[in-house]
């Protein structure tokens, strides 16, 4: 079940790398190639607001589901179910960063942590 749960979410994550199109100006200068490393990132003081600028810089990267857990919140309508993962995503070249997603679906929300 997790080999099929993984080869769904690394499509998805294909196709979404190709449609991507910048929307921020540090998006833009990392697709013309005028930043290639995170470095450079970090020392100009610029945040990272797209996930595909990292998913660019650092295509090796790989994750990890951490853990799920379910949360529930009372409303008037009765309770609202939702799932939260919390997901952890490296590389074995000293970068690492922790993610969290919370979805009404298990895999929705471990797809939101990832990306």
């Amino acid at each position: 079940m997790s080999s099929y749960i993984s080869r769904r979410s690394s499509k998805r994550n294909l196709e979404k790398q190709e449609a991507w199109v910048p929307r921020t100006r540090l998006g833009k200068m990392v697709s013309e190639g005028k930043i290639t490393s995170l470095e450079e990132i970090f020392q100009q003081g610029l945040k990272i607001r797209e996930p595909e600028i990292v998913k660019t810089l650092l295509p090796d990267v790989t994750s990890e589901v951490v853990n799920v857990s379910i949360v529930q919140k009372q409303t008037d309508a009765g309770a609202l179910t939702r799932f939260r993962a919390i997901v952890a995503v490296g590389n074995d070249d000293g970068w690492f960063g922790v993610g969290e997603g919370k979805a009404a679906q298990r895999i929705a929300a471990i797809d939101k942590a990832t990306s």
